[in-house]
């Protein structure tokens, strides 16, 4: 009898500290839980913050990229003019080419006529390269763009997840404590039908 209420105070005591345990451990765990989300909604926040300034950069590149582009075009244009307009003094020039000076005025204009041709090529490239580079560098933005909600979202996710898991806490406990109830029900049972199935047993 002795050695059976011994051990029937141990698994109650068991039952009562598992009880106990399983409560702390769980507030802990919720606790670190949340900390640990609260730093992932700060980080995301801090992302979010990146990705709208990255995303207002690209803007302004995409707008700065057209603008070169644009003076470039007009770069060319002009350039052009100006041959045209070096071409028409310099065949002026060969008409009334008299004396020595107004010859290497000629080759001097016809030379820097080559130059700005070399310079009309180059620029025509670099805006080439600039149009078609402007699709792509806009598919860029906008998927830039789009980050922010995305993270935004995230960031509702992660906050109402944090928010849940308070209301889990109790949930958790309750069936901790409901456990442990159960299991001590048990156990009041089989300590009160012991010895009266001691007694019941026939004599030899």
């Amino acid at each position: 009898m002795n050695q059976s209420r011994l051990l029937t105070w141990t698994a109650a005591v068991l039952i009562a500290a598992s009880v106990v345990a399983g409560w702390i451990a769980i507030g802990r765990l919720a606790a670190a839980t949340q900390r640990g989300m609260a730093r992932t909604e700060q980080s995301l926040k801090s992302a979010r913050d990146l990705a709208v300034d990255t995303a207002s950069s690209a803007s302004e590149l995409q707008r700065l990229i057209g603008v070169v582009g644009e003076g470039l075009g007009s770069t060319v244009d002009a350039l052009v003019a100006t041959r045209d307009v070096s071409a028409s003094v310099r065949g002026l020039l060969n008409a009334v080419s008299i004396f020595d000076r107004v010859e290497n005025l000629s080759d001097n204009l016809q030379e820097a006529e080559a130059s700005i041709a070399l310079v009309e090529i180059d620029l025509a490239e670099a805006a080439g390269a600039i149009e078609e580079a402007e699709p792509v560098l806009q598919q860029a933005v906008a998927s830039l763009q789009s980050i922010p909600d995305e993270l935004d979202r995230s960031i509702a996710e992660v906050k109402s997840s944090r928010a849940r898991i308070g209301d889990q806490v109790w949930l958790w406990r309750l069936a901790i404590v409901a456990g442990g109830g159960a299991l001590g029900s048990m156990l009041i049972l089989v300590s009160r039908n012991s010895p009266r199935t001691a007694v019941e047993e026939p004599q030899p």
